[in-house]
């Protein structure tokens, strides 16, 4: 378990490091839902969207609420498992239960 946690905290951690929009961004809040929440970090080159479910269970909800942030973007990259995630306004996403998710918007 301590490996497991070692090994996620590092990766994200190394990603972070290099990510400018992280670090000079702009931020983009939406009101959580369900004990949904949802932000994006953006700057004129990059989209990330950050997705955290303070549920038990999963849940799915649609992407049309947050049209303004995902305009332009077609898929987007996990930065954990490196799954890549389709990405339009008529798209769901599910996630787990007490977790988080954070996409590389293209």
């Amino acid at each position: 378990e301590q490996k497991q946690f070692h090994d996620y905290t590092q990766k994200l951690l190394t990603w972070r490091k290099g990510k400018e929009v992280i670090h000079t961004g702009k931020t983009k809040h939406y009101m959580p839902k369900e004990k949904v929440y949802v932000y994006f970090r953006y700057n004129e080159n990059e989209k990330v969207m950050v997705i955290i479910n303070n549920n038990e269970k999963d849940q799915t909800f649609d992407l049309n609420r947050f049209e303004e942030s995902l305009n332009g973007v077609s898929k987007g990259k996990d930065i954990v498992t490196g799954k890549e995630i389709s990405i339009s306004t008529q798209n769901k996403i599910t996630i787990s239960g007490k977790s988080s998710l954070i996409l590389e918007l293209e």
